[in-house]
């Protein structure tokens, strides 16, 4: 069988400098006795390099828009000659990257050539400008880029790498006139950074089913590691997906100005707005999390967005009921669950509206005009409604494989947790008070259940540790657990990862503590106390 030709690829926006790097490219690679064959979708100001031996072929917007099959169709008939040894694509720059793919992945392209890397060119001084006004298109190019080429100074080169890697993790960035860096590294691109993250969570979803499969029953450790691994997934992935599409609409659909009426910037009324949300989304933890990320980009205070992280995966019906039936309808335990985890929410809240200095370094990932898919805040102008639908669809991929991958991480070290190290926790050391609420604390931290299921574990622990440490485990679980720190890390600073971390221990030890010496009724007026001083002093 026939080596299919590679192609390489050139994106970017018009006066980007995409024919000057491929003049760059095309003169090394002729130089070196390659016959190049280049596809122009696209023709700026600057001339193409003459290619007498192979040549290039010119394709206007328009006739890619009305006849691609035909454009297909006489592409195959070129490199059906035999003498092209590689193709240079200038693609045009407010179409989707998209349609080239499924022009090259589809007959009678599919069997002659292949993408085998892409090079986007970007101008360092317009890329922020460009990327509210460009929609999908440019993010798109930039997500599913090998190395970006940016023309500029040296400040907006590395400003252009630092909004670029915002999209495309890890992206090399060069400067435009490092024609043999960029050669050399497009030349050696292996799959994309997205392609990376659907490998990685659907292999490892077939790796456990796999795993699940070949392993015999003299082996419970591993069979149980991958029960409990492909578990916590199936658990969780549902409710991620329903956090990213509310996330999704939250971004694309609805306006600062509502947001900022629904959620208030005073602390009181924001504080009544997070909770009422809280318990009317049926989220868990791993679902509040991309809509915590959505609230914050629309300029909702950070201290009303904590209470609604915190307390949402705890007072929503789904995890109540949840309570019910695991405590065997004892209404006391949901009760004082969601009580608990409302005073504790509110605390974290108070935290942060009282030392809200921090951040700025949880900000700084959102200071573009676009969020992580590239959608401008708002959109606008509003779209159609078949654009506004494959935008929206675009966007809440994004943002389920953008935390999906930390998801799938927390998963397995949580199932390893559960599977060899559940010794560790079968027993609380010391005889007071505090020792139990710190174990089952770190209990809930590593196994990192979902929150709709957490109750069936606690009610395991009941008859063996105080009450106390029972709600330590039931509150503090749903709020900050292993699964949720590296879904964080997926959109915030470390700072502020630590800041919230720390915050979420202490107050909920405190909450768990004064629930075990004073009651539920102790725990809410010691919280109304501090509320109180918050707005006399």
């Amino acid at each position: 069988m026939t080596s299919r030709t590679p192609v390489y690829v050139a994106t970017g926006f018009l006066d980007a400098g995409k024919t000057r790097l491929l003049n760059g490219v095309l003169r090394r690679r002729l130089a070196e006795g390659v016959r190049p064959l280049v596809l122009q979708f696209e023709s700026g100001e600057e001339a193409l390099l003459p290619l007498p031996s192979s040549g290039a072929m010119e394709f206007p917007k328009r006739e890619l828009e009305r006849d691609p099959e035909e454009i297909a169709r006489r592409i195959a008939e070129r490199l059906g000659k035999g003498d092209i040894d590689e193709v240079w694509v200038e693609w045009n720059g407010v179409v989707p990257l998209g349609a080239l793919q499924s022009m090259l992945s589809d007959p009678p392209l599919r069997a002659l050539c292949r993408i085998a890397g892409v090079v986007h060119a970007v101008d360092a001084d317009a890329l922020e400008r460009l990327l509210g006004r460009t929609g999908e298109a440019m993010p798109e190019q930039l997500a599913n880029c090998d190395v970006v080429a940016a023309r500029g100074g040296r400040e907006t080169i590395a400003a252009a790498t630092r909004i670029a890697r915002g999209f495309n993790p890890g992206v090399p960035v060069f400067d435009s006139e490092a024609v043999g860096e960029i050669l050399a590294r497009v030349r050696r691109a292996g799959p994309s950074h997205a392609l990376r993250a659907y490998a990685l969570f659907f292999g490892s979803l077939a790796l456990a089913a796999g795993g699940a499969f070949f392993f015999d029953l003299s082996q419970p450790p591993f069979k149980r590691l991958l029960v409990v691994f492909l578990g916590i997934l199936l658990q969780a992935v549902p409710f991620l997906i329903l956090g990213t599409l509310l996330s999704s609409a939250i971004q694309l659909f609805v306006s600062g100005e509502l947001i900022r009426r629904i959620f208030p910037r005073r602390f009181g009324p924001g504080t009544l707005a997070a909770l009422l949300a809280g318990f009317c989304l049926p989220v868990c933890d791993c679902a509040s999390i991309p809509v915590f990320r959505g609230l914050l980009r629309k300029g909702v205070p950070v201290s009303t967005a904590a209470i609604f992280l915190t307390a949402s995966p705890i007072i929503n019906p789904v995890a109540l009921l949840s309570t019910y039936y695991a405590f065997n309808g004892d209404s006391r335990v949901v009760v004082a669950r969601a009580a608990l985890g409302i005073v504790a929410a509110v605390m974290i809240g108070l935290f942060f509206e009282l030392f809200p200095s921090g951040s700025e370094a949880l900000l700084k990932r959102f200071d573009l005009a676009t969020c992580d898919c590239g959608s401008p805040q708002p959109l606008d102008p509003s779209p159609k409604a078949v654009d506004g639908l494959l935008l929206f669809a675009g966007h809440a991929r994004a943002e389920f494989f953008g935390v999906a991958k930390y998801l799938v991480f927390g998963a397995l070290f949580s199932a390893c947790i559960h599977t060899f190290g559940a010794g560790l926790f079968s027993a609380h050391p010391g005889r007071g008070l505090a020792g139990p609420v710190l174990v089952m604390m770190a209990t809930a931290f590593l196994l990192s259940l979902c929150s709709s299921s957490d109750a069936a574990v606690a009610a395991g622990f009941a008859l063996k540790i105080p009450p106390a440490a029972t709600m330590a485990f039931l509150i503090f679980g749903p709020m900050m657990d292993v699964k949720n720190v590296l879904m964080l890390s997926a959109g915030f600073s470390k700072a502020f990862i630590a800041k919230l971390a720390t915050t979420v221990f202490a107050v909920c030890f405190c909450t768990a503590m004064l629930y075990g010496v004073t009651g539920v009724g102790g725990a809410a007026l010691a919280a109304a106390v501090l509320l109180t001083l918050r707005y006399v002093y």
